[in-house]
């Protein structure tokens, strides 16, 4: 296939990247299943690169994340099979939930595929100069707000947090998140300094998961050069030495997941956890499907399974009022896959981080930080993920985009001397 430059399909990317992460929430009505779109485009171009290339060229660790997917959807729709006789799960919700959850997938191994009519570095460039406007244009919006008090606020620790025209902190964090990405190879070297107020300004959201990314992107900026030279088998041990700092600092926090005094106040996170795996327990070795249990789905057509656990009547995830049900990703993977499908998209993740590592150190002269953006945009995604099923949401189809960005600049239709 001859390599031909669509700068058409370069600017879709781009304008698709900044409707995912930035205008997706102010404008919902109209932008609401735009991510679904986009993804639903990469499905076509996936069909196609499949059906019409001999060999795809992908690394063997995306090729491992495909398998794991494959799995993750066979066990998906299997237990809803298993369980659909005495519990039957409105199909609507069982393909609704089941394309909320590849989508980000999608759009990434679609923009792998279509690497060669892609001009990757020119959309990454475009971000990055696109990017330093948007931070301005939202700093006049912040002290507009911080003087005048525009847009809605929440009290946290004793102070008012900003979103701005966002809907929630969390999305207002999630922007900044994007932009400091979007700019650190740019500026790591010459401007650290902007990219450190730009940490700052997200701070306002007084998001905890903020804190934390705000504290992993501190580390890596000192350890930057080290990260690259870590065998990945000891990256494991860092990362697990990290948890435990972040264990320490966030403590109160999580184990406010397991309290007994929630659960019996009936809170809904906590109540979903623990649930969770009494279901993997109870419907081992899957779990009750797509479409059932701590997804949108699952409260938009309420699920059989609330009911059958007796927490249909806890405030949040009762049947008018499931506001809190999708509030947390990793419950509803347990609760829907079982601890199988827990295990495989834990597995998803180590294969991203393992090409991640293993791309920083073939290109740490030509490209050195990359796969440093890489990193943090995942780590990002797996924080956000502790109280949020943002795998599942548009803030995921974006970071994946700029993660398949960031790999096709790396990437060579020479992928198997690497992977040998």
């Amino acid at each position: 296939m001859p390599v031909i430059k669509h700068r058409l399909l370069d600017f879709f990317i781009l304008v698709s990247l900044f409707i995912t992460t930035v205008f997706i929430h102010p404008f919902n009505e109209a932008l609401g299943f735009y991510d679904e779109a986009f993804a639903a485009f990469f499905l076509g171009i996936i069909a196609v690169m499949i059906l019409s290339q001999k060999k795809i060229h992908l690394y063997k660790e995306e090729i491992y994340v495909f398998y794991l997917l494959v799995f993750l959807t066979f066990l998906g729709f299997l237990s809803n099979y298993m369980t659909q006789p005495d519990n039957p799960t409105d199909i609507r919700a069982i393909i609704s939930d089941f394309i909320v959850i590849i989508k980000c997938y999608l759009v990434y191994f679609g923009i792998r595929l279509f690497n060669v009519f892609i001009d990757s570095e020119w959309i990454l460039k475009t971000v990055a100069n696109l990017s330093i406007i948007l931070f301005f244009v939202l700093l006049i919006f912040v002290i507009y707000d911080l003087a005048f008090v525009v847009y809605p606020r929440e009290r946290r620790y004793g102070l008012k947090s900003i979103e701005l025209f966002f809907g929630h902190p969390s999305r207002y964090s999630f922007v900044f998140s994007f932009i400091f990405l979007s700019l650190f190879s740019k500026y790591i070297n010459r401007k650290t300094w902007f990219l450190f107020i730009i940490l700052a300004v997200g701070l306002l959201s007084l998001r905890v998961k903020y804190f934390g990314f705000v504290t992993l992107a501190f580390l890596i900026f000192y350890f930057k050069d080290y990260i690259k030279r870590i065998p990945r088998q000891q990256f494991f041990i860092y990362a697990g030495l990290l948890f435990l700092l972040f264990f320490i600092l966030f403590k109160e926090r999580i184990l406010m997941f397991f309290s007994i005094e929630n659960l019996k106040m009936s809170w809904s996170r906590g109540i979903l956890l623990v649930k969770s795996i009494d279901i993997g327990n109870d419907f081992f070795p899957w779990g009750t499907g797509f479409g059932t249990y701590a997804s949108f789905f699952s409260g938009e057509y309420y699920s059989w399974v609330y009911a059958k656990y007796g927490i249909d009547k806890v405030w949040g995830i009762t049947a008018d009022n499931p506001a809190f049900i999708a509030d947390q990703f990793w419950p509803m993977v347990l609760g829907q896959f079982g601890y199988f499908g827990l295990l495989a998209y834990m597995l998803i993740m180590v294969a991203f981080i393992f090409l991640f590592l293993k791309l920083l150190r073939y290109n740490s002269q030509h490209k050195p930080y990359a796969m440093v953006v890489a990193l943090l945009a995942l780590f990002l995604l797996i924080i956000d993920s502790t109280s949020d099923a943002i795998f599942t949401q548009d803030r995921a189809v974006s970071l994946f985009t700029l993660m398949g960005l960031l790999v096709n600049t790396l990437a060579t239709r020479k992928t198997e001397t690497i992977d040998d």
